[in-house]
């Protein structure tokens, strides 16, 4: 994949976690009495909480990062490839015998 195409891909991971962080409307809370017989799963609806709070800052470091390491590879130089010339045969070292 192109790096442009990755770095918009972080681009759009940084807004939807920005978008995350926006609080929804305040009378949807978690304000339901709940039956005695699930007071075992109480700690779930923290849980929830919890990882409401945690998600959209870790898409937007993870979208930051994206773009960051993108931008970075658009910056360098593209360089071209050295092609290779075809070997020669290279010429015997035998020495040739003198004659005395």
């Amino acid at each position: 994949m192109h790096a442009a195409a990755k770095a918009i891909i972080g681009i759009i991971l940084i807004i939807i976690g920005l978008w995350l962080l926006v609080p929804s409307n305040p009378s949807y809370g978690l304000t339901a009495i709940k039956p005695k017989s699930l007071a075992i799963f109480d700690w779930w609806s923290d849980f929830l909480i919890v990882l409401k709070g945690i998600i959209p800052p870790t898409i937007i470091i993870l979208g930051a990062l994206i773009v960051w390491i993108e931008s970075e590879e658009l910056k360098t130089p593209v360089v071209p490839e050295i092609e290779e010339e075809p070997k020669t045969k290279k010429p015997s070292k035998k020495k040739a015998k003198r004659k005395r």
